[in-house]
């Protein structure tokens, strides 16, 4: 299962230095003097900007200066702090700033898993797969990865989900590129916190 637009060159597609990059990337905020540290930090930033302009402006192109116009937009609204955005609550309560001042309705959907109420491989893949079937990216946060070294503290856009066999692969938006990972082997490690959240567009 796909998201209509989840190929390179079709998934927020960010044009620099003549390469086409799959989404934005975090350490582009340093063009408009965002610090290493905070880079460091907003990979959720990265991952809501992707998100937002997957709904809200498809079927365009992005050149470095827009993409990061609005990345640089939502990295002053959900401030990372140290530790980053590090739930999908967090951040969904961060996005309330946006829906009061542009009177924008970005209804949320939240799984979360913690290592008490852990959730099985079929419902994690049923709440994506639901997502993805609805043209709907989903952002997916993790804390502490060890065997899935791509996932240790961040967060990504999830594009696709497809069955194989007994597991799930999954393709992500990290860092500006294209990655797929095994989310039975992803889900099999040691984490503290993982947390997906997906977004429906509905304008007043």
């Amino acid at each position: 299962m796909k998201l209509k637009r989840s190929r390179m060159g079709e998934f927020v597609p960010v044009i620099k230095n003549e390469k086409i990059y799959y989404g934005g990337y975090q350490n582009d905020l340093k063009e408009v003097g965002v610090s290493k540290f905070y880079r460091d930090r907003s990979c959720v930033v990265t991952a809501f900007t992707n998100t937002y302009l997957y709904l809200f402006r498809p079927f365009e192109e992005f050149s470095l200066d827009q993409f990061n116009d609005y990345q640089y937009w939502f990295f002053k609204i959900l401030k990372p702090k140290i530790y980053g955005v590090p739930t999908a609550r967090v951040l969904d309560f961060k996005l309330n700033k946006i829906r009061s001042a542009y009177h924008l309705k970005l209804k949320s959907h939240i799984l979360e898993d913690f290592p008490l109420r852990r959730k099985s491989l079929d419902e994690i893949a049923g709440f994506i797969s639901r997502a993805i079937g609805q043209n709907l990216p989903v952002i997916f946060f993790n804390w502490l990865s060890s065997s899935v070294d791509l996932m240790k503290h961040h967060g990504v856009t999830i594009t696709e989900i497809e069955k194989y066999n007994d597991d799930y692969k999954l393709t992500i938006s990290s860092w500006g590129e294209l990655y797929k990972i095994s989310l039975k082997k992803f889900l099999a490690q040691k984490r503290t916190y993982t947390g997906l959240i997906y977004f429906e567009r509905d304008d007043i």
